[in-house]
């Protein structure tokens, strides 16, 4: 019974809230967006001891096969042979351009990720279920349409966060939020881009628990209609304004020169 006791105080204060920890890796993070081992870090020092959704995602149908099978949602993204045979209109080929156009790999993510071990409290089945919501980051970019830019991953993350409210994700955001109000010296309204990220999550469909592996072979619009994934206007807008800003750009200095 003690050493029972003591396990699970080991693991508590392991797992405490470090926001001090935290506040060192979002500044990391903001001086190099490319440095997603920050992320993790940020992740672990804000999660707490528990997973609040993996006890629902096991009693799920999908739940049910996926820790039954032990599969895992980052083999079939690393199958490139198998996306690129896809129908073009899918989300599965959808990704695979979009990994391929941005030079990207399924590992990314998970190399930067094991900078922390598996605690040994955590079952095997609960692992399975924190790399399954690891790996879906960029299948969320594509089936949303944030795009890799300071602005969409922002945005992305605000989605992600009105999704399943991880205290790391909701961190970024808002250390993200305050960074663009503060820098940003333009009319365009990137807290509001940020703010609808925030919005469309919470209206669409909850994502963890969706069957990934099916959706990969389904027309992206309709993939988009049954997650209830909606259109992120604003962020298109500023898009729209910024590329026609660069090509004004460019165009006054081809006249200049």
């Amino acid at each position: 019974m003690f050493n029972e006791f003591l396990n699970f105080f080991k693991y508590t204060w392991a797992k405490r809230i470090k926001p001090f920890k935290a506040f060192k890796a979002l500044r990391a993070l903001s001086a190099n967006k490319e440095d997603t081992v920050q992320v993790f870090h940020i992740i672990e020092a804000l999660k707490g001891p528990r997973n609040r959704y993996f006890k629902d995602f096991k009693k799920s149908n999908v739940g049910k096969r996926i820790l039954k099978d032990r599969i895992h949602l980052i083999d079939i993204l690393k199958n490139r042979d198998y996306l690129a045979k896809l129908p073009k209109d899918t989300l599965g080929y959808k990704y695979f351009r979009f990994v391929h156009d941005e030079d990207l790999t399924a590992d990314e993510l998970a190399e930067a990720s094991e900078i922390y071990p598996r605690h040994k409290n955590t079952s095997d089945e609960e692992h399975l279920f924190n790399k399954r919501l690891r790996d879906m980051h960029d299948l969320w970019h594509v089936t949303t349409g944030y795009g890799r830019d300071a602005l969409g991953e922002l945005s992305l993350l605000a989605f992600t966060y009105a999704q399943g409210k991880n205290r790391g994700i909701g961190a970024i955001v808002l250390y993200g939020y305050w960074q663009v109000g503060r820098s940003s010296k333009s009319e365009m309204p990137l807290r509001k881009v940020i703010r609808q990220g925030y919005r469309l999550g919470k209206e669409a469909t909850f994502w963890a628990y969706e069957d990934w592996e099916k959706l990969l072979e389904l027309p992206l619009v309709e993939v988009r209609e049954q997650l209830n994934s909606k259109k992120p206007s604003l962020y298109q807008e500023i898009l729209r304004k910024y590329i026609a800003l660069e090509e004004d750009v460019a165009e006054e200095q081809a006249v200049a020169v």
